[in-house]
């Protein structure tokens, strides 16, 4: 039964299981390419290079302009936007881009979800890495770098919460991949990634789950002040129901899913 306590060596063998299923999702992006996994650390390091030159020599701010402020505050935003944005796009369709799997009633099909999140959180994280070692190669690493962790663990319970939701929508109603990209471009205007935080729209902001989620990330990143504390637990209760529903959401519709795909 899907609701009974999952025994300890199934619990093992589940996450044998989606190790084994991330390292194939991870790798496979890069087979037959030239440089192979290199392209993890290339892309990333690729984006973090052109938005530094763009918006210091280029956009208003002005050349040779020794105020990096504006450019550190977007690229702390944008690179988590983007591992989260990707998670949920890519996890939207997983259940029916895997359909020869699903069929096998013997796998649990939840975890096909977690995998393109889980890579995507990886992505994300080498991305992070390089931002903070080109930070401290032009100024000093944030005394706040200890809530990286919790920003990236709260992140992604939200992803897999969503992913469960849509995918699992996703295989009766195939409309959902297009209605979700016009919407997470909706998200990412209405989310403080290219702007802080309005006083005049601050009470619009706090609603949004990703504002104190962005800010512990730049808290993490490039030393800002932490978000409030209500605003965290704010956070932490999204993301609790988000996952616990996800997952409730999921499992109740599974046995027909493999019917469908």
């Amino acid at each position: 039964m899907l609701s009974s306590p999952i025994a300890p060596t199934s619990a093992a063998r589940n996450l044998h299981l989606l190790h084994q299923l991330v390292r194939r999702d991870f790798v496979s992006r890069f087979t037959g390419s030239a440089l192979g996994l290199g392209w993890a650390v290339l892309q990333p390091l690729t984006l973090v290079l052109l938005y530094w030159f763009v918006f210091t020599f280029l956009i208003p701010q002005g050349p040779g302009s020794k105020d990096n402020g504006y450019v550190l505050f977007l690229i702390a935003g944008l690179v988590p936007w983007i591992g989260f944005n990707e998670g949920i796009m890519r996890s939207t369709t997983s259940i029916v881009d895997n359909a020869t799997i699903v069929r096998r009633l013997a796998f649990r099909s939840e975890l096909l979800v977690v995998v393109p999140n889980a890579s995507a959180i990886i992505f994300e994280t080498i991305g992070i890495a390089l931002y903070l070692i080109f930070l401290v190669a032009t100024r000093s690493i944030s005394p706040l770098l200890w809530v990286l962790p919790f920003a990236l663990g709260a992140q992604f319970a939200i992803q897999v919460g969503i992913g469960w939701f849509l995918s699992a929508i996703y295989v009766f109603f195939r409309d959902v991949a297009q209605i979700l990209g016009f919407l997470l471009s909706i998200v990412f205007y209405l989310s403080p990634i290219l702007y802080p935080v309005s006083s005049r729209f601050e009470k619009f902001f706090l609603w949004n789950p990703l504002t104190p989620l962005l800010g512990l990330f730049r808290s993490a990143m490039i030393g800002s002040a932490l978000p409030p504390a209500t605003s965290i637990v704010f956070l932490l209760i999204v993301a609790t129901l988000v996952f616990s529903g996800g997952l409730a959401f999921f499992r109740r519709t599974q046995a027909t899913l493999a019917d469908l795909v």
